[in-house]
Formats: structure tokens, C-alpha cells, sequence
């Protein structure tokens, strides 16, 4: 949802700056075969407020993402036939690189880590 452009000196100033009109609205809209290739991680990147999450959504439906990790420690749920030091890597790259969190199920960490985790 885009946000309406306030009445401020600052804010037109800015958004004559990059050509914007006052009630611009930006829609990008693409198919993407998903079965094209297997695959098992994906990426969506974008700027705040570009509709990531609602790509995600889009794509993965509305469920928890709670619902779909197993009661298990965060170590032993990502990757479980994986390499360990591949894993680890990829939590510490995440930012998950604390070994208390590696040992609480997903439905125990913060929202912040439960975020990470998902990536």
C-alpha cells in the first residue's frame, strides 16, 4: 500500500527530487515458474515496503512460519541430514551465531531470531 506523499515542503522537495508525482502508485507484477528448476532455498530481496513479505505470502502461503519447524533444537531442525559446520556457517551468517539459540526450538526464539532463522 503506498503511502500518500504529505503537504510538507520537505517531502515535495524530495520527491521532486526523483520525479515522483504526488499520487504516484507503483505496481510490478511478474509470473515466475517456481517448478521451472528444483530448488531449495530461495531469495527475495527489495527495499523496505516493496512487498517482500507479501511475495513470500504470495508463494508460501499465509501459515505460521511456526507451524512449519519441528519441535526440535534450531541445530538439529535446519538441515538435519546437512553438514554441521555448513549449518552452523549459515547461522552465524544470519546472525544466529549464539550456541544458546542453536540449542532452543524455533518456537522459543525471539520474533527477531525466528526471522533469521527463516532466511
Amino acid at each position: 500500500h503506498p503511502a500518500p506523499i504529505p503537504d510538507s515542503y520537505r517531502a515535495a522537495r524530495v520527491a521532486s527530487l526523483f520525479n515522483i508525482e504526488k499520487d504516484a502508485d507503483f505496481r510490478l507484477e511478474m509470473e515466475v515458474d517456481l517448478t521451472a528448476r528444483p530448488w531449495q532455498i530461495g531469495l527475495i530481496v527489495g527495499p523496505s515496503g516493496s512487498g517482500k513479505t507479501s511475495a513470500a505470502k504470495a508463494l508460501f502461503g499465509g501459515e505460521s512460519a511456526a507451524q512449519s519447524w519441528p519441535n526440535l533444537p534450531l541445530i538439529e531442525a535446519i538441515a538435519p541430514k546437512g553438514d554441521f559446520d555448513q549449518v552452523t556457517g549459515a547461522l552465524a551468517a544470519v546472525g544466529l551465531g549464539s550456541v544458546p539459540s542453536w540449542l532452543r526450538p524455533f518456537t522459543h526464539l525471539s520474533n527477531g531470531e525466528q526471522f533469521r532463522a527463516g532466511l
